[in-house]
């Protein structure tokens, strides 16, 4: 069959028809077709797709707002310094600084635990913040329990009931299985922690978190404490008995178990968090040194970011040291990729000048990794000049 037979149907109907005007304009229609498709009549540029933009961000404690009032100047103040990210914090210890069916008010809010404070802050910040154009992280404390006293009292009883009264046996206990104790003297930390292998506590955090992530519109979620105390716990019943059931026919050494089930949380938590708000990012601020967080803490940040469950992390830097900063920061940059990084900021620590905060801003710059940063929002506004000049922002 001749390349004409099988040309579109003339005007007289006529298939193959061979006429020199008809082959002329079928040469010319598809010679334009062909140039048309090669972009070279004059067609507009490919368009690149636009860059994500630079994280800029700051953490704003459970102490930074007392009222919706505090809310409005706070997030107002950080906008006009060029701040775009806020990782808000809503869950301390246990305690909840929303309207949570599982969790009670935080006695920060009212000086009683479970008093409702007449408001909501996470809404607030919500709607302050993108009002403002800035995202909204809520940020959260994953396996704190309850923060220590002088006196070790436990939390009152309130409703819903503190995790601490309901489930005290979900406690991380040490070798000698004693629970993690809630008195300064006889602690080790500054809470006492959930236990990160307990069926039990893991399910209730899920639970706690997704509610957040359900019924609020934030941007993302943050992690914090997202860890074992250290590797000295947890050795409750419960976990001890998960371990020997898990390595039946495989044995493997119990700190080994003890990060990979800590890596199974931050995996069954990550589908639940895409599947109930796709758009809304995971992210985890991990410990300074990438060794010290899987070996010491069980925090394995690298693995969980490599394998999709987190979008970034952000190892916690706090140092003055610009050569330290610098170096663990490219330890991250160089495992996951410097776009999954941000890097924590210490502008609280003693000392703690313009000229070093903007020397650190620098280094994250010049390592092109996703962003900054700052803990906390006051200390980002008592170096705001700093800030702000960085940034480049110009006010309206």
């Amino acid at each position: 069959m001749t390349r004409d037979t099988v040309g579109p149907t003339s005007p007289a109907g006529v298939r193959g028809a061979s006429h020199p005007g008809t082959l002329a304009a079928r040469w010319l229609a598809v010679a334009l077709a062909f140039l048309l498709l090669l972009g070279l009549l004059g067609s507009s540029p490919a368009i690149e797709p636009e860059a994500a933009p630079e994280t800029r961000a700051v953490w704003v404690t459970r102490w930074a707002c007392k009222s919706p009032q505090d809310v409005t100047v706070l997030f107002s103040n950080l906008a006009e310094i060029g701040v775009n990210t806020v990782f808000f914090q809503v869950r301390g210890a246990g305690d909840a600084f929303y309207r949570s069916s599982f969790e009670p008010w935080s006695e920060v809010l009212t000086g009683t635990l479970g008093k409702d404070p007449g408001w909501d802050p996470l809404e607030t910040a919500v709607s302050e913040g993108h009002r403002l154009g800035l995202q909204v992280h809520a940020w959260v404390n994953v396996f704190t329990a309850w923060q220590v006293t002088d006196a070790g009292e436990p939390p009152p009883v309130t409703q819903p009931l503190h995790i601490v009264r309901a489930h005290p046996e979900w406690l991380v206990c040490d070798r000698a299985r004693k629970p993690m104790s809630i008195k300064k003297s006889e602690a080790r930390d500054n809470y006492a922690f959930l236990s990160p292998t307990s069926k039990g506590a893991r399910d209730h955090v899920k639970k706690v978190l997704k509610e957040i992530v359900l019924k609020y519109e934030v941007d993302g979620l943050h992690l914090d404490y997202v860890r074992f105390p250290d590797s000295c716990y947890s050795y409750d019943r419960e976990s001890r008995l998960a371990y020997l059931r898990d390595t039946v026919h495989k044995e493997i050494p119990y700190s080994q178990w003890r990060r990979l089930k800590l890596t199974e949380f931050i995996a069954d938590l990550s589908r639940s968090i895409k599947k109930t708000r796709p758009h809304a990012s995971l992210s985890a601020a991990v410990m300074q040194t990438i060794e010290t967080g899987r070996n010491t803490y069980y925090q394995d940040g690298v693995e969980w970011v490599r394998r999709g469950y987190l979008d970034f992390v952000v190892p916690m830097i706090y140092t003055p040291s610009l050569s330290f900063f610098g170096t663990r920061l490219k330890a991250y940059a160089d495992s996951v990729g410097a776009h999954r990084v941000v890097a924590g900021i210490g502008a609280y620590l003693e000392g703690f000048s313009d000229t070093t905060l903007v020397a650190e801003l620098k280094t994250a710059k010049a390592q092109q990794v996703r962003g900054v940063s700052i803990f906390n929002s006051d200390h980002a506004l008592l170096h705001s000049s700093a800030v702000q000049d960085y940034f480049g922002y110009q006010r309206p």
